[in-house]
């Protein structure tokens, strides 16, 4: 019997990410393009730096040299037709200013900026100088970025999110999700902003672990949302029930963290009905 050929179907759409490397594949560029690949996108990437870590901390990082990051990421958006760039780790100030550069040349793709700061274990993954230059340099040329409410309040210098989300629009972002879950509150509170005005609060239940590169899976499937052509309040709620989904069948493999199953979705048909096993 010969064999049907499957139906043609359309290009996948690009996301570029722009972040480290983490060689446990937990966050970072791995964890960006495992996200991606589960909601349909097609992920490239520009290493901006070599991070060493596992489930429990970064132990150190190389950064990479920001001209060959940029040669990187050119060389794909001069190749194909990418619909969002992502960006995360950053490093350093240098690096913010070449990337800033680049943004500049590619003016109408969208920019999710999740604003890396310090890894979950707490080790500093900023440089001197890398508040301000995000702020001045890279803030302007953001359509929504994705910070945590520690990062939210380090990048602004105010007391509380809602001062921050108005902050963040007021320099640059056109949007801001501050995601929730850095408390001890037992409902977790993601605020959406535009224009200095919270436009909406999603809110989701607290989760017992504490969790590898969610916000990296959070900004990449944000990301993806955009890529596929939904509206910003679609991409933001579509990406928060699925990094939720992601964290609720999350796994151990090491000694610290729980990793953040992109792939629940998958494992269902050999599953139980949750997903577990």
């Amino acid at each position: 019997m010969e064999s049907r050929r499957p139906e043609a179907v359309g290009p996948l759409p690009v996301v570029l990410t722009i972040a480290g490397s983490d060689p446990s594949a937990g966050a970072g560029l791995q964890a960006d393009l495992l996200t991606l690949a589960s909601l349909g996108v097609h992920g490239c990437t520009a290493v901006t730096a070599l991070t060493v870590q596992d489930s429990v901390n970064v132990r150190g990082y190389t950064p990479v040299d920001p001209q060959d990051t940029v040669a990187q990421a050119r060389a794909v958006l001069e190749d194909m037709s990418v619909q969002v760039i992502k960006i995360g780790m950053l490093g350093s100030a240098a690096m913010v200013a070449a990337v800033s550069a680049l943004l500049a040349d590619h003016s109408q793709i969208p920019v999710v900026l999740d604003p890396v700061l310090a890894a979950g274990g707490g080790m500093a993954l900023a440089g001197d100088g890398l508040r301000e230059a995000l702020v001045t340099r890279l803030l302007p040329r953001v359509t929504v970025m994705t910070p945590n409410g520690p990062e939210a309040l380090a990048l602004s210098g105010t007391g509380d999110l809602p001062a921050a989300g108005v902050w963040l629009n007021r320099h640059g972002a056109e949007w801001a999700l501050i995601s929730g879950g850095h408390g001890e509150e037992p409902e977790l509170e993601n605020l959406l902003f535009r224009g200095e005005v919270l436009r909406r609060t999603f809110r989701q239940a607290r989760l017992p672990h504490s969790y590898h590169g969610s916000g990296c899976t959070l900004a990449a499937a944000l990301a993806a949302g955009l890529a596929h052509g939904l509206t910003m309040e679609e991409a933001v709620a579509r990406a928060l029930d699925f990094t939720h989904a992601c964290l609720v069948h999350a796994y151990p493999l090491g000694k610290g963290q729980y990793f953040p199953d992109r792939f629940f979705w998958a494992r269902r048909h050999r599953e139980g009905p949750d997903g577990r096993r």
